[in-house]
């Protein structure tokens, strides 16, 4: 009744050998059929699905979990013991407008690691950095030029632009970095970026950050280095030698 789910499941090490097929059934089972040797592993959920089972990384590890809901109402979260990529994530039933096919080792654009963790901007400029991914076989040959568009989204309490957007054509696979603005408010914001290839297949991959939502950190040391510094200074220019202390004793011989 539902769609199935096209995942690469190898493990760490081992060598890709196909695709995985991953899919619930009116039975309450949810079965891993594997493409190369037809042989299915079963997980006894014990209710009913009719929707799509779904992949990505849900507990914040390194690992790729299996997401996947009842009539019952429930919803439950399978770890696996394969490695995540954002190219294997599976996120709705349609990744993005009109692609519904496998991504992983084959095309796609993803934002890499050091640039999807979530963190706070401050400066001025900040940078992203992707990699467009294209393996297509012969004779099918590369699938160029990549139609690349980033948008940085930010909430209503951003006096400016709502979409800050930036587009560039690349000719060839590979990482790239843009350069965009950061605003100027304290608030969150969210980086979408977006490519078209030659067919008019549409890719895309996001995170989130926010913006100036540590500045107390700055004012922290604002308070506590002239504190330390005054310290210094008492310290540095303390007298060498003992001095008695003035008496204002009137029992003094003048």
């Amino acid at each position: 009744m539902n769609q199935v789910l096209l995942l690469d499941l190898s493990k760490r090490g081992e060598k890709n050998k196909g695709l995985t097929l991953v899919t619930t059934s009116f039975d309450g089972y949810l079965y891993l059929i594997d493409g190369p040797t037809s042989c299915a592993d079963v997980v006894d959920i014990g209710e009913t699905s009719y929707s799509m089972v779904l992949a990505d990384n849900v507990d914040g590890g390194d690992d790729l979990d299996l997401i996947v809901s009842t009539m019952n109402g429930n919803v439950f979260c399978f770890s696996t013991p394969v490695p995540h990529h954002p190219l294997k994530a599976w996120r709705s039933t349609n990744q993005g407008r009109n692609n519904v096919a496998n991504r992983y080792n084959r095309e796609g654009l993803y934002i890499t690691p050091s640039s999807r963790s979530f963190r706070d901007e401050e400066g001025k400029n900040f940078w992203v950095e992707f990699e467009i991914v294209d393996k297509y076989r012969m004779p099918s040959g590369s699938q160029a030029p990549y139609n690349v568009t980033t948008t940085l989204l930010v909430p209503g309490n951003y006096q400016g632009e709502r979409q800050i957007k930036q587009n560039q054509i690349f000719d060839r696979p590979g990482k790239y970095r843009i350069k965009l603005p950061t605003v100027g408010v304290r608030t969150t914001g969210t980086v979408l970026v977006e490519m078209v290839d030659k067919n008019g297949l549409y890719f895309s991959d996001d995170f989130s950050l926010t913006f100036h939502m540590y500045y107390y950190k700055l004012l922290k040391w604002l308070l506590v280095l002239p504190m330390l510094g005054m310290f210094g200074v008492l310290v540095i220019l303390r007298p060498q030698e003992a001095v008695p202390l003035p008496s204002f004793s009137r029992n003094t011989d003048l």
